[in-house]
């Protein structure tokens, strides 16, 4: 059965098992912060506070209101001040909040409450930074306080940098994969290009996160002549620099530039600290910024996430497991930790208020893409390998043995997209898609499926009865994952800038006709797969999530945990998301 995560500083009472994890994320913080601060030496340093958030039943009551078709409030997004007056923190936490950062010594005149009221951030004075995390030490968190991190940081990589994937910091080679033919695979115009002002999409990533202005003129030289660079931008001081996200940055910046042909496109780097490149800092610079972004007066219509992990539920299945093997625990996680982009989340609670800023960015109408992991059902990338002695070998066997989704793309509150291939080694094929090798999918271990996937996954589930993995091995009843695919030769961090990029196009659409963008649109696209089978999306039959494993998810026809719907067609795309004509019929509401 599904199991939910505990929601860490809730209105609600805590459970005891809410009280372990709040202590783990504090005890993780301090020390994150700590790290963060001794590689400042003595500069000014930031921490933003994430106060106790209210009425959160009511924002995720809201948020499927709004997400679906039919309903109502259908697409009747909210504003700020409105969300602030939901779910923003009282008067009193905020003043026991504000009074906490006084007594730790920052800068009173530097503390500021966010538009949402739902966030402080505040500065210390130079040479000081370090008082923060003494008076934490001996006064600990008040409740009105949900989270705390340090923001930036002087970027140093660490040794993990060269263990797991790697992206070319150089622009990459796409051999048959070529923009133009992969337009022409989904049947969109190549000259097809935004005329609206006001579409806005964005990728994000911490770290080194970043793009290379002369990297993207070469790429629009080679493979997208119509790209207008200077639609292409930064939102923050920080531009990336070689290293790992570096890569990342620089292929999700041409894909969704390429494919959401001269949108206006934020590249978004908010914190550059060492933690946040491959260790669980990742999961500290996320929070940040899903907290953050909502508030912000202008918000893109859509965002594309292609970094993540296992999930925080995976990690601590790993290192229950890695324990009744014999290891302990602290030596599990140090080796995690040395690891790329492997357990990059702190808690389950943790990412429970990720999600609560997923929440908001919907009713915002940001649609949210991420990319469903390259490791198929049952790793971040790939099998564990380096330094670590007989850990890998352990690790690889329990990974093998149960299914291991990431996060954040199988979060209820965003779309997750998986990756496809073409059929041929040296001539591969267009119209005929197979699923990638790597394309992550499953169901989620914490969130339970949403109404809106439930009768199309009993079908899966039914059809593909005798090849499934063990039933012990997975959660049939937790949400499944992905919904959607795209080209990820390059992994899916590829695909998810892709689908993202196409779907911004709609967006140009819509505001051209007078339409609000799709915000969530998860229900909205099971339901028109459901009763328009084949039309917005072509579904992909061939392939396996079981990757070096002997047990995964068989691809088959209609939705599945390998491809989800398939790969896009534009055309039924345009028909089904770029009016209202076709609203499917209301379905059940989440609540």
């Amino acid at each position: 059965s599904s199991k939910g995560g505990p929601m860490f500083g809730a209105q609600d009472a805590m459970s005891p098992l809410q009280v372990v994890c709040r202590s783990w994320l504090l005890r993780m913080a301090l020390l994150l912060l700590a790290a963060s601060v001794s590689i400042r030496e003595a500069s000014a340093s930031t921490v933003v506070v994430g106060l106790r958030q209210q009425r959160l039943k009511e924002l995720e009551a809201l948020f499927w209101r709004v997400s679906t078709p039919g309903h109502d409030e259908y697409l009747r997004f909210r504003s700020v001040p409105e969300l602030a007056d939901l779910v923003g923190a009282s008067a009193d936490d905020i003043a026991v909040a504000q009074q906490w950062l006084v007594d730790a010594g920052v800068d009173a005149g530097s503390i500021k409450l966010s538009p949402l009221k739902d966030v402080l951030t505040a500065s210390f004075p130079e040479g000081h930074p370090s008082q923060f995390v003494k008076t934490m030490a001996v006064k600990g968190q008040p409740d009105a306080v949900d989270f705390f991190v340090p923001r930036n940081g002087q970027f140093q990589a660490g040794a993990s940098a060269q263990i797991g994937r790697s992206l070319a910091i150089e622009a990459p080679e796409f051999g048959s994969y070529t923009v133009s033919n992969i337009k022409k695979a989904y049947g969109i115009p190549e000259d097809l290009q935004a005329s609206n002002e006001s579409a806005l999409q964005m990728v994000w990533g911490p770290g080194t996160f970043g793009y290379s202005k002369s990297q993207l003129e070469t790429f629009k030289e080679k493979q997208c002549p119509l790209l207008d660079t200077s639609k292409v931008v930064f939102d923050t001081s920080n531009h990336g620099q070689p290293g790992d996200n570096y890569g990342e940055g620089n292929l999700d910046t041409q894909m969704i530039s390429a494919f959401g042909l001269n949108v206006k496109t934020l590249v978004s780097n908010t914190n550059t600290s060492m933690a946040t490149e491959e260790s669980d800092g990742f999961g500290q610079a996320m929070l940040d910024f899903v907290t953050e972004l909502p508030s912000r007066s202008v918000v893109p219509q859509v965002l594309s996430l292609s970094l993540g992990s296992l999930s925080a539920y995976s990690c601590d299945l790993l290192i229950t497991e890695g324990k009744k093997a014999g290891f302990s625990e602290r030596d599990i996680r140090a080796y995690l930790q040395r690891q790329r982009q492997v357990c990059m989340f702190l808690s389950e609670g943790q990412v429970t208020r990720i999600n609560t800023g997923l929440q908001l960015l919907a009713v915002r109408g940001v649609s949210v893409f991420g990319s469903s992991g390259d490791g198929g059902s049952h790793f971040s990338f790939q099998p564990f390998r380096g330094d670590g002695g007989p850990i890998p070998a352990a690790l690889n066997k329990i990974s093998c043995k149960y299914q291991m989704p990431i996060f954040p793309s199988p979060s209820p509150y965003m779309i997750s997209v998986g990756g496809t291939e073409w059929s041929g080694f040296f001539r591969p094929d267009p119209s005929k898609p197979k699923a990638w090798s790597g394309s992550g999918g499953g169901f989620s271990w914490q969130f339970p499926a949403p109404k809106h996937q439930r009768a199309s996954v009993a079908a899966y589930l039914q059809k593909a009865a005798g090849a499934l993995p063990p039933s012990s091995s997975f959660n049939a009843s937790g949400r499944a994952y992905p919904d959607l695919s795209a080209v990820a030769v390059m992994g899916t961090s590829q695909s998810s800038p892709i689908v993202a990029g196409i779907f911004s196009l709609i967006m140009d659409h819509r505001l051209n006709m007078g339409l609000p963008p799709l915000g969530f649109l998860a229900p909205r696209l099971w339901q028109i797969q459901e009763q328009f089978p084949g039309e917005a999306f072509e579904s992909v039959d061939t392939g396996n999530t079981k990757t070096s494993c002997d047990n995964g998810f068989p691809a088959e026809p209609g939705w599945d945990p390998v491809t989800g719907w398939g790969r896009p067609r534009w055309d039924g795309l345009l028909k089904h998301f770029g009016g209202e004509e076709s609203t499917v019929h209301t379905s059940e509401i989440v609540v």
